[in-house]
């Protein structure tokens, strides 16, 4: 009996020697390379004078504010038309053209 004791005592272990990615320690990182003098993004303002005919005029400012009609409006509108004039196939396209000019001109804007 006293051999086969031995033969577990003396039991092959394998010995681990190679790190696996988990075990590393995550490498140490490279700092930022410094900007290069000079290069650097420089913004001046310049102070000319310029007389009120000069300057341009400015879009008023309810026309941008007023967003565009969306997607969803414009075939709200289109079914509205459509509906208002009896159904009928074939002018769907003729609807939402008129839709969409009418929801540009009730908001100012141009179609």
């Amino acid at each position: 009996m006293q051999g086969k004791e031995d033969k577990h005592d003396m039991a092959k272990t394998t010995r681990k020697t190679d790190t696996t990615t988990a075990d590393r320690k995550p490498a140490a990182r490279r700092p930022k390379a410094a900007p290069v003098a000079g290069a650097e993004k420089v913004t001046t303002r310049r102070r000319t004078k310029t007389s009120p005919e000069a300057a341009p005029a400015a879009e008023p400012a309810e026309q941008a504010l007023v967003p565009e009609p969306t997607h969803d409006e414009i075939a709200l509108r289109a079914w509205s038309i459509y509906e208002n004039r009896g159904g009928g196939h074939g002018q769907s396209f003729d609807d939402w053209v008129e839709a969409r000019t009418q929801l540009f001109l009730e908001r100012g804007l141009k179609p």
